[in-house]
C-alpha cells in the first residue's frame, strides 16, 4: 500500500469569512469552494498564538507556542525543537517547503529567514535542510522581489519586472488607515502568489515521477499587508458593495472595564507600538477600497490553488494526498472599526479558516463545528498517517491531540475547550497586551496579565463581540468559572514533565537535534536503543 502524501497550504493574514464556503457570496473563490465540496470546512478553528512565527512554529511542532518558546514576533524556533518533517524523513518521507516561511526573524541577522544575510551573499546556493524539510524555496518579506529563492528567480528570470516594484512605480491607495494598498504595474506572471502555485505544481510533478511519498508545505505571502495585487486583480471588485457596518468599541456601555491597552488604542487611533498595527478606521470608504484589494490577492491566490489542485489530479496523487488549507492568523478587516491586526483576540483575529480533504476518507461537504487548535494540527496528520507512537513513546512532543475522528465525522467534537495565547509587545514591552484566552462552546474570556479589566462574551447571543461583559455582577459566576478553567490548564501544562532524546545522524538531512516528550514519567532506562537515544 502507497503510503498517504501530505500537502499543506497556508496564507499569511486572512480572515475566514473571505471565502465563499464560509458564507461569502461575493468572493470570488471557486478553488477553496470546491475543495471544501470535497472534504470538511471547519467552523471553530483556532490559532494558538495570532502572530506569524509563533502560529506557523505550532503549525510544524504541534506546541503551545510558550513550550516551543517562540513566542512573538522576531524571536525563532529553538534547534532542539523536534518538527513534523524531521520525524516524516526518517519515515521514507520527501519534506520540501515552498513559500514564506516566517519560523525564524527576517529582521535579525544570523538565521536562514534574514533579509539582510540574504543581501549579503550568505545564502547563495542554499536550498536547506530547514526546520524539518529536506529542501525549500522561499520567499521573505512581503512583494519583496530582491531576497530568498524568489529574489533570486526575479533576478535571473524576470530581471526587467523588478524595477515595478520599485516606490515611484506603485500608487497608493487614498486610505487612511492600515500598512499600504497600492494600484501596481506588476504583472500576474511574476507576482509571488504565481510563483508559489509554478513552484508547487513544477514539485507535484516531480513527485508523481519518484513515487515517493511527500509531505509539502505551501505558503503564499498574501494577503498580508502592503496589498498589492496585480492591476486586474486590484480592480476585480471595484463594482462590488462591500459591507462597512460594525459596531464601534465606543458604544459598549462596559468600556470601563476593558483593559489597558484597548482604552489606549481608542485615545491614539491604533494599537500602541504593536507589530501589525490595530489601526481605527477613520472613514467607511477606507473599509471599502481596502477590501476590494484585500479580496483581490485572495482571488489570485485561489487561482494558484486551483492549479495546485488540478496538478495533484493531473498526475494521479489526489485520491492519496490530505490536502489541508488554513491560514497563520485572521485580520480585522473593519471589524470593531479596526483594520490589520494586533492587540487583542477577537473571532476575526484568532478563529481561522480550515479546510481538510482526503477523498475517500473524509466526507464531502461536510461541516465540523467542534473546537479545533493549531496544536492539533500535528497530530492529526500523523493519525491520518498511521503514525501513533514509537516504542511506547508519542512521536512527536506535541501538545494537542488527533481530531482525525471529528474530521471524519466519527465525532461532533472532542474539546470541550481551548486556549490562545498572545504574548507580550516585542516592539514596545511597557504596553500591557500580554493575554490569554479561554474559549468554550459558547464563551470566551480574555485574561490580561496585571490588569483589572479584561473581556467575557457570551457568543452564541453576541457572536459579533459588541458587549463586554466582564466585571459585570450579574455574569461573575462565569467569569469565575471560566478563569479557573484556564489557570487550571496553565498549571496541569506546566506540570508535563520532558525528556530530551537525540537522534542519531544517518544522513546529512537527519542532524536536527529532536526533542521528545512523555508527561509525568521518566524515560524508562530498560529501553536499550540506539536511535533514539536517551540524553542525560
Amino acid at each position: 500500500m502507497k503510503k498517504m502524501n501530505v500537502l499543506f497550504i497556508t496564507t499569511d493574514q486572512q480572515q475566514k469569512s473571505t471565502i465563499g464556503c464560509y458564507g461569502n457570496n461575493l468572493i470570488k473563490t471557486p478553488s477553496l469552494d470546491a475543495l471544501a465540496q470535497s472534504g470538511i470546512t471547519l467552523n471553530r478553528a483556532y490559532c494558538e498564538n495570532p502572530i506569524c512565527i509563533p502560529s506557523r512554529n505550532t503549525m510544524i511542532t504541534g506546541r503551545k507556542s510558550i513550550h516551543h518558546q517562540a513566542t512573538v514576533h522576531n524571536s525563532n524556533l529553538p534547534e532542539n525543537e523536534s518538527c513534523l518533517g524531521d520525524y516524516l524523513k526518517r519515515k521514507g518521507y520527501k519534506t520540501h517547503f515552498i513559500g514564506k516561511p516566517h519560523f525564524k526573524s527576517q529582521e535579525q541577522e544570523g538565521t536562514e529567514e534574514s533579509i539582510q544575510d540574504w543581501r549579503n551573499g550568505a545564502y547563495d546556493g542554499w536550498h536547506g535542510p530547514y526546520e524539518g524539510f529536506e529542501t525549500v524555496d522561499i520567499i521573505l518579506g512581503h512583494s519583496n522581489p530582491l531576497t530568498g529563492h524568489y529574489g533570486d528567480w526575479m533576478k535571473t528570470q524576470h530581471r526587467d519586472k523588478i524595477n515595478l516594484f520599485a516606490e515611484e512605480n506603485l500608487t497608493p491607495a487614498d486610505v487612511s488607515c492600515g500598512q499600504g494598498v497600492y494600484l501596481t504595474k506588476i504583472p500576474e506572471e511574476v507576482h509571488s502568489s504565481t510563483y508559489v502555485g509554478d513552484k508547487t505544481t513544477a514539485f507535484l510533478k516531480e513527485m508523481a515521477q519518484a513515487e515517493t511519498p511527500f509531505y509539502c508545505f505551501c505558503s503564499f505571502p498574501d494577503p498580508h499587508w502592503p496589498i498589492m495585487p496585480p492591476p486586474s486583480y486590484y480592480k476585480m471588485y471595484e463594482n462590488t458593495t462591500i459591507n462597512t457596518d460594525y459596531e464601534p468599541l465606543e458604544n459598549d456601555p462596559n468600556l470601563k472595564n476593558y483593559p489597558t491597552v484597548i482604552k489606549n488604542y481608542l485615545k491614539m487611533g491604533r494599537m500602541p507600538d504593536f507589530d501589525g498595527g490595530g489601526h481605527k478606521v477613520l472613514a467607511d470608504k477606507d473599509i471599502e477600497i481596502i477590501t476590494r484589494a484585500y479580496w483581490g490577492t485572495i482571488s489570485l491566490i485561489d487561482k494558484n490553488i486551483g492549479r495546485i489542485i488540478k496538478a495533484l489530479d493531473d498526475e494521479g496523487l489526489r485520491e492519496n494526498t490530505l490536502v489541508i488549507f488554513t491560514t497563520d492568523h485572521g485580520e480585522y478587516m473593519g471589524a470593531h472599526g479596526m483594520m490589520a491586526k494586533g492587540g487583542v483576540c477577537w473571532e476575526e483575529y484568532i478563529n481561522v479558516p480550515f479546510i481538510a480533504s482526503l477523498p475517500g476518507k473524509i466526507k464531502r461537504n461536510t461541516r465540523g463545528d467542534g473546537l479545533f487548535s493549531f496544536i492539533d494540527i500535528v497530530p492529526t496528520i500523523l493519525d491520518f498517517l498511521g503514525i501513533k507512537e514509537e516504542e511506547g513513546l508519542p512521536a512527536l512532543p506535541y501538545d494537542g491531540i488527533s481530531q482525525k475522528s471529528m474530521i471524519q465525522g466519527e465525532k461532533e467534537a472532542l474539546r470541550t475547550s481551548l486556549t490562545v495565547h498572545h504574548a507580550k509587545s516585542v516592539l514596545n514591552p511597557s504596553v500591557s497586551d500580554q493575554h490569554i484566552l479561554i474559549r468554550n462552546d459558547g464563551w470566551k474570556l480574555i485574561y490580561f496579565a496585571g490588569e483589572k479589566g479584561g473581556q467575557l462574551y457570551n457568543l452564541n447571543q453576541d457572536p459579533k463581540e459588541t458587549r463586554n461583559l466582564y466585571n459585570l455582577p450579574e455574569y461573575s459566576t462565569m467569569q469565575q468559572e471560566l478563569t479557573r478553567e484556564l489557570f487550571d490548564k496553565l498549571i496541569l501544562e506546566s506540570n508535563k514533565k520532558p525528556v530530551i532524546m537525540k537522534l542519531k545522524c544517518n544522513d546529512k538531512y537527519s542532524c536536527h537535534v529532536m526533542t521528545r516528550k512523555v508527561w509525568g514519567e521518566e524515560l524508562n532506562p530498560s529501553l536499550n536503543r540506539s536511535d533514539p537515544v536517551a540524553e542525560k
